[in-house]
Formats: structure tokens, sequence, C-alpha cells
């Protein structure tokens, strides 16, 4: 096995970190929400505002995935998944290794897939509770969600934001070089 490059010897330590640093907050702040606003003793007006009324903390269990949707056998699929992430991202820095995105993308990803499936083991649900509502479509109120969440939606966003602009780099460059392509 080859070893590792110098950048890789210090992005592999803060990808680490990051990673414990945001499943920590993920299962502390759920388990706060827990904690003031236990589902037994729960109703909608007892929502924390963080910011208004477009900002609040409210407590949800969410028994399905994205925007509640039901799967049967919730548990085998999220290990599957987590699996697939897990071979996806293998590959993906395996083929690129230099491109250092990745490495934080997959980290967000890997920790939001691990902060919801701690949640649906223990508890057979996922707590979420960030609710926004700007008032207007499609966020009125928004789908309620929470870190994990949040981690994995940046992550993608990061991956397919710059897959796309370094795809994009390199069709104009081959564009430059030989026209006849385009």
């Amino acid at each position: 096995m080859k070893s590792l490059s110098k950048k890789h010897r210090i992005l592999i330590p803060i990808c680490l970190f990051l990673f414990a640093a945001l499943v920590g907050l993920d299962q502390w702040s759920k388990h706060r929400i827990r904690e003031l606003l236990p589902m037994e003793r729960y109703y909608e007006w007892q929502d924390i505002a963080v910011a208004g009324k477009w900002l609040s903390f409210t407590h949800v269990q969410n028994t399905g995935v994205a925007f509640s949707i039901p799967i049967p056998m919730l548990k085998w699929v999220s290990i599957f998944a987590l699996l697939f992430i897990l071979y996806f991202f293998y590959r993906i820095i395996r083929e690129n290794p230099e491109r250092i995105v990745n490495f934080f993308a997959f980290t967000l990803i890997i920790a939001g897939a691990i902060g919801n499936a701690i949640d649906r083991f223990a508890f057979g649900m996922v707590t979420d509770f960030i609710r926004v509502d700007l008032g207007f479509w499609p966020f009125n109120p928004f789908a309620i969600f929470n870190v994990a969440d949040s981690c994995i939606t940046v992550g993608v966003f990061l991956y397919l934001i710059f897959t796309l602009s370094e795809d994009i780099r390199i069709r104009r460059k081959n564009r430059k070089t030989d026209p006849q392509k385009s």
C-alpha cells in the first residue's frame, strides 16, 4: 500500500475530528430537544422560537426517511445505504485522491447518515426539530429536519457543485485544445 502524502496525513485527522464533532453535535442536539420538549407533554405552542416565526425548534419523531416517507424494513435499508455511501466514497477517493472537497463532502454525508442511523437503531425513529417557515412556498413551513439531515444536504450539495464545475472546466479546456470535438 502506498504511503499517505503529507496533505492526506493532515486531511484525514481533520475529517475524523469533523466527523466526530458533527455526530456529537447531532446526538447532543436531539437529546436536548427530547429533554426540553418531551413528546408525551408536548404541544405545538411550546415550540422554541430561535429567530422570530421563520426559525424555531419543534419536536417531531420521524419513522420514515426524508419528508417522513415510510419505507418497509427501514433499519436494513439504512445499513445498505450506509454501506453504499462508504463504497461510493472509497471509489471516488481512489479515483481522484487529490480532490480534497470529496473528503469533506463525504465526511458530512457519512456523519449525517451515522447520526440518523444511531437514532433509528436506538429509538426506532429519528428526532427532527429544526423548523423553517419563510412564509412562502415551499418554505411555509419547510420539512422539519435535524443536524444530520443538514450534514447530508450540505455534503451532497458540495459534491455535486464541485463535480459539475470540474466537469464544465474540463469540457471547456478540451474545446479550446480540440475545437472539432465540440
